[in-house]
């Protein structure tokens, strides 16, 4: 949810909102309401709330650096919060995913900021009688301009909570900024250095139970029958408990849990659909521009197919991409306590208000009867938005009431019950100009369970493009991973950029220049990461350097990559990553975020894929699942660029789906060889 600035004067002024500023007596939270964004305390503490969950991204840091400076706050006097749920304001709906934690945000935490500010001002210059102009603020204080006075923020909170808000708060100019665009440390980096940090699997109460579970292991199944004996026989395990597609146990210990469901045997029912990875890939084939593909202009379509088959020279391609798994560090977990009068549940999940409701749907409750504690998350990368965990434990801590259960999943049970980034296939064609460029490409897709986006040429200066979509139904759970569906189109898409630059005898460098256009934003990123990685100087025999150019979550990136390739000994040198987020508020965060991107871009395409046999995965753990080690790990180079006078992009996703084509590029630069399908181990290589 994002709002307008004279939207949030609205929801500002409307006096529904349950966070508000301090008093000079009392408690901060007896504060009447001012803003759900900022609190002050008669002592001059400032706490700024946040709508985004912790996961190591730093976007609560962020967030308050935002709101810090548009207040004028000291930063050594900021505690930061997660916001509580109010009714119509901008933490009516919590969550943290696509990149939106800053760029959604943006106006809406200046405006807050600048509002509280305003307000303030307004406060003092009534204490002392005197014109608006007369005040401004200065860290933390308002000071008289025309004589050596001023007013703490504490001192004037409760005053100024009575004043409405500007109807248009005015904003700080770039040059008056204190924090956006400085490289603040963020706020949980002390904590996490001691393990002072509390992420769920930390959570610890008195007198609790600890839960695990085994759901059904064929996708659509349901639990037929089990014999509790087993289970029950092991030391500390005190009860287990059905449910509609899984049985947990619960226990003193989380061991104890472990060892009994590992002793159960339950039987389940025979779902309808049970796919296996070579059936999906089969059906992805026959889907491609099949009878039930669809395209949104069949006139543009029915055009560039037409400009495709005159053209002398046509290129034409196909690209797939495997089902992932999120392997977070940390497990799915969660600790619910249901009681009579309410429930209270501690959960590192990404969407906390859905979170809420699944726990009140669970137990029969409604959303203003569970309180949820939003814990740090161990990962998050999109799996942690379905509270599918969460549920389970508040199904599970409804058998134990009034006693609270912690609900943790083994590794196998993480791995074989993700929602997983799906299966896609695309075909790319285009015809050449009699200048080798292409004016406009078409991507046919097949999908497994959600039609693929995303595939258009943006940032290229061309329009011609066409989408024609299908999806199948595979009854394989599958979720939104790291980047989406940028992260998906982008390996065909800017392999086969590369591809047509071959065919036209072109540098591929070169090519994407041209393809640019007159977009001096893009041109620099291009050339950066192609300076960054050699482009163009000499390099060893089996040495290949390929580009990838992307624009995502309104951010533009543009990655180099520099691979060694013997026989089929694959060795990643080193990856550079050119980004331009517009504004970047912390430069070191969002370099550390694209530092990350690139490395998880960079194991999904060496060696992560899932697959599926009779409806089951068949990888359970990291022993199946190939997630990169430190050995495969190259150098990342962040070459980061601002654009004044541009809102913040995303920085959490935009660096993980240039890395794959940049690969592929790379290794047909060494070798000749064209990788059409990910992993590369898949295609024979080691790496």
């Amino acid at each position: 949810m994002q709002l307008d600035r004279r939207q949030f004067v609205t929801w500002s002024a409307g006096g529904a909102l349950l966070l508000g500023l301090g008093v000079n007596a009392g408690d901060a939270e007896d504060a009447p309401p001012i803003s759900p964004w900022i609190r002050i305390a008669p002592d001059g503490r400032i706490t700024l709330y946040s709508t985004v969950s912790e996961m190591g991204q730093g976007a609560r840091t962020g967030q308050a650096q935002v709101l810090a400076d548009e207040l004028d706050a000291p930063w050594d006097r900021i505690e930061v919060e997660l916001g509580a749920p109010t009714p119509g304001g901008p933490f009516a709906v919590i969550g943290t995913g696509g990149s939106s934690s800053i760029r959604r945000h943006w106006t809406e935490l200046r405006s807050a900021g600048a509002a509280v500010r305003a307000q303030l001002v307004a406060a003092a210059a009534r204490r002392w009688n005197c014109p608006l102009a007369d005040c401004r603020t200065e860290a933390g204080r308002v000071v008289r301009v025309s004589r050596a006075a001023h007013f703490d923020y504490g001192a004037l909170a409760a005053e100024a909570a009575q004043i409405q808000p500007p109807a248009d708060p005015p904003l700080k100019p770039a040059s008056a900024w204190r924090y956006i665009g400085k490289p603040l440390p963020t706020f949980e980096n002390a904590d996490k250095s001691t393990g002072r940090a509390r992420y769920g699997v930390d959570v610890r109460l008195p007198g609790m139970l600890h839960a695990s579970i085994a759901a059904a292991p064929v996708y659509g199944a349901t639990l037929v029958s089990v014999d509790e004996t087993p289970a029950l026989a092991v030391p500390g395990v005190t009860k287990v408990v059905k449910l509609d597609d899984a049985v947990a146990v619960v226990a003193a210990s989380t061991w104890a849990a472990f060892k009994g469901v590992r002793a159960l045997k339950p039987q389940w029912s025979t779902p309808a659909l049970a796919s296996s990875s070579a059936d999906i890939d089969r059906r992805l084939t026959d889907a491609l521009g099949g009878p039930d593909a669809t395209t949104k202009d069949p006139a543009a379509r029915g055009a560039l197919r037409a400009r495709i088959d005159r053209a002398a020279r046509k290129v034409e391609a196909d690209y797939r991409t495997a089902y992932l798994a999120h392997a977070t560090l940390e497990p799915m977990n969660t600790t619910v306590r249901v009681m009579a009068d309410k429930v209270e549940a501690w959960s590192p999940t990404q969407t906390p208000t859905l979170t809420r409701m699944r726990v009140a749907k669970a137990t029969g409750r409604t959303a203003d009867q569970v309180v949820l504690h939003n814990t740090l998350l161990g990962g998050g990368f999109g799996r942690r938005l379905i509270p599918d965990f969460a549920a389970q434990a508040a199904l599970i801590a409804m058998e134990v009431a009034p006693t609270a259960v912690q609900l943790t999943w083994t590794r196998e049970e993480d791995v074989t019950h993700d929602h997983y980034r799906r299966a896609t296939l695309t075909r790319f064609r285009a015809g050449l100009r009699a200048d080798g460029l292409i004016d406009g490409y078409e991507a046919i897709s097949a999908a497994a369970d959600q039609m693929l986006n995303d595939a258009d040429p943006a940032p290229y200066g061309f329009s011609g493009f066409a989408a024609t979509q299908s999806r199948i139904v595979t009854g394989v759970p599958q979720g939104p991973w790291r980047s989406v569906d940028p992260g998906l189109s982008a390996f065909g898409r800017e392999s086969f950029i590369d591809e047509c630059a071959h065919a036209a005898g072109v540098d591929p460098l070169e090519y994407r220049r041209r393809l640019i256009g007159d977009d001096q934003r893009v041109r620099r990123l291009i050339d950066a990461a192609a300076e960054a990685i050699g482009w163009g100087k000499p390099k060893a025999r089996g040495v290949g350097r390929g580009l990838a150019l992307v624009r995502a979550f309104e951010s533009l990136v543009a990655t180099g990559v520099e691979a060694q390739v013997e026989g089929d000994a694959l060795k990643v040198a080193r990856i550079a990553v050119a980004a331009d987020v517009g504004t970047a508020v912390n430069p070191q965060q969002v370099k550390a975020q694209f530092e990350g991107g690139a490395t998880m871009g960079l194991s999904a395409a060496l060696g992560e894929v899932m697959t599926f046999a009779g409806g089951r995965a068949n990888q359970a753990n990291f022993n199946a699942y190939h997630v990169i080690r430190m050995r495969q790990a190259p150098p990342v180079e962040v070459i980061l660029f601002d654009t004044p006078g541009v809102n913040p992009g995303g920085a959490g996703e935009p660096g993980v789906p240039g890395v794959a084509p940049a690969l592929a590029n790379a290794v047909f630069d060494a070798t000749g060889r064209r990788v059409r399908s990910l992993p590369f181990v898949a295609q024979g290589f080691t790496v």
